[in-house]
């Protein structure tokens, strides 16, 4: 076969190109009648990642948001754990009060153990007495009734 040349100028080949755009579309559904969808899947496409980028957005300021709160909640957890730790120091200087308290009643205690000794020496004491002058009433009872008794000897003898 030969080949056949054929010189084409530029306003031949934009005729052509026209033409071909002209119908082109109408090629392409009467080969594959599906690609009148890809414009309207193109377009859909486009919509899915604006809103994917738009979650993403609301995403990462929701996960900031969780972190604010999240640094809040540690921040109230260390606020109690102060007040508990403040409060445990009271329970300890509470604790060291009736530590202070328990010593006085010890020293009272003593005292009044000091005290009933004292009582009891005192008692003792006056046991001691009170057996003195138990002697001492039977020496002078006696004294008086050898005396009576030697008064009446001494009256019948005299």
């Amino acid at each position: 076969m030969s080949e056949v040349r054929m010189a084409l100028n530029d306003t031949d080949l934009r005729r052509i190109g026209d033409y071909v755009k002209v119908n082109m579309y109408g090629w392409l559904l009467e080969v594959a009648p599906n690609v009148a969808a890809v414009p309207q899947i193109l377009e859909r496409l486009e919509r899915i990642e604006q809103e994917l980028v738009a979650q993403r957005h609301e995403l990462k300021a929701q996960r900031e948001l969780m972190e604010a709160r999240f640094d809040a909640v540690d921040k109230r957890f260390d606020a109690v754990d102060k007040r508990f730790d403040a409060v445990d120091k009271r329970f300890e200087d509470v604790n060291k009060r009736f530590e202070d308290v328990n010593k006085r009643f010890e020293d009272v205690n003593k005292r009044f153990e000091d005290v009933n000794k004292r009582f009891e020496d005192m008692n003792e004491r006056f046991g001691d007495i009170n057996k003195r002058f138990t002697g001492m009433q039977w020496m002078v009872g006696g004294g008086f009734t050898l005396l009576a008794a030697a008064m009446t000897v001494f009256k019948f003898l005299v």
